[in-house]
């Protein structure tokens, strides 16, 4: 939905500012050349951002391919009218590659099994469908062996049904072990050449993901396959850059409940928070089955008039509390903030990830549906 004038009707939300989507996305591309094709990944819900939305501002900006994990992502983009190239980045199983191949997805491939299932679908359907190979190159989750790949490319070339649209691989520790993934690079290089030595065309080639952007991998390959950087997130290592990134994501709630609890009284499920003297109490309504979970009790803060106050008690399924402290004046018209800017406070999804011993895109990514995803207007000529 687009954000009316005046505040959130909702009792919490999740807001998506497709301005600062725009401008990750034009430093991404000053970054990895412009020379290079951008596949931005999209998968599980982009992040927790609104894969749809977000899909297509990146693609009227110019982003000349999309990616997710499953099928089921691939059908939602193009039920929604989303015709741009689809690449799917995990593996097919025999009752998903009928369907995948009728929505026009690019499948992966990573052993004979799956060139098989993928030439006897093309077939029966009587059409030349492009695939892509994932060599394993160290990461050591998919992707064929890098000594096989050659065979493979070879057996997608010869076929009348498939067509190598492209080749890749993903990177372990990008910026954390240099030496590592010079190795990475370098088994990868090395199968791509065997592969042209033997006549076959590898098509699009590309391992960077917005953690090989930052540590200068970009320029292996044809394209950039960004995810986090594209949210406004980098890795942990990378935090203390500054390239330009801004979080497009914030979170947001209306106080449901505003009280005073008396000094030594407690509050919430195992009474896990007694006040040492008297203060306010605001509820918000956001919990675990929205994606805010229970390692918050007595953890974490969120931000109201631009002041910080703590998350206390425990986190139940549909609300949390909070200890307003010395601010009197808070009403229920004043906007929480648990992600993102308010006056001169910032919480930002590194902060979140902290408090839960855990990494920033798991922060986004856990957000659910039930929160309703506001995507606020690039322009006002030109709403998301």
């Amino acid at each position: 939905m687009n954000l009316p004038a005046g505040r959130s009707p909702h009792r919490a939300w999740i807001e998506i500012d497709h301005a600062a989507l725009a401008g990750n996305l034009a430093i991404v591309r000053r970054l990895a050349g412009e020379q290079r094709a951008v596949i931005a990944v999209v998968k599980a819900n982009a992040y927790g951002h609104g894969a749809i939305d977000v899909s297509r501002t990146l693609l009227r900006h110019g982003v000349e391919r999309l990616a997710v994990a499953t099928l089921g992502e691939g059908l939602a983009l193009r039920e929604a009218g989303i015709e741009a190239p689809i690449l799917l980045l995990w593996g097919l199983g025999p009752p998903e590659v009928g369907p995948a191949l009728d929505a026009g997805l690019e499948p992966m491939v990573s052993d004979g099994v799956g060139i098989d299932l993928l030439e006897r679908a093309a077939a029966d359907a009587g059409r030349r469908v492009p695939v892509q190979l994932k060599i394993d190159s160290g990461l050591g989750r998919q992707g064929s062996e890098p000594m096989a790949a050659v065979e493979l490319a070879l057996r997608i070339a010869r076929s009348r049904h498939l067509r190598l649209g492209g080749t890749f691989s993903h990177l372990a520790v990008p910026g954390e072990d240099e030496a590592y993934t010079d190795v990475q690079l370098l088994r990868l290089a090395q199968a791509i050449d065997a592969m042209r030595s033997a006549g076959v065309d590898p098509g699009l080639v590309h391992v960077a993901a917005t953690g090989g952007l930052l540590a200068g991998a970009a320029s292996f390959g044809d394209a950039i396959r960004p995810g986090l950087g594209l949210y406004g997130m980098v890795p942990d290592w990378a935090r203390d850059r500054d390239d330009g990134l801004r979080p497009i994501l914030s979170l947001k709630a209306l106080p449901l409940r505003i009280f005073d609890l008396p000094a030594g009284e407690a509050i919430g499920y195992g009474l896990r928070y007694r006040a040492k003297q008297a203060t306010r109490i605001a509820t918000l309504g956001i919990g675990y089955g929205d994606g805010w979970p229970r390692v918050h009790a007595n953890n974490g803060w969120v931000l109201v008039r631009g002041v910080r106050c703590p998350i206390v008690g425990a986190v139940s399924m549909d609300g949390i509390t909070v200890d307003l402290g010395d601010l009197h004046d808070v009403t229920y018209a004043d906007e929480f903030v648990l992600i993102g800017e308010q006056m001169r406070g910032r919480i930002d999804a590194d902060e979140v990830a902290a408090q839960r011993r855990t990494i920033n895109y798991e922060v986004t990514t856990a957000l659910r549906d039930r929160l309703p995803r506001v995507h606020l207007l690039e322009t006002a000529a030109n709403p998301v």
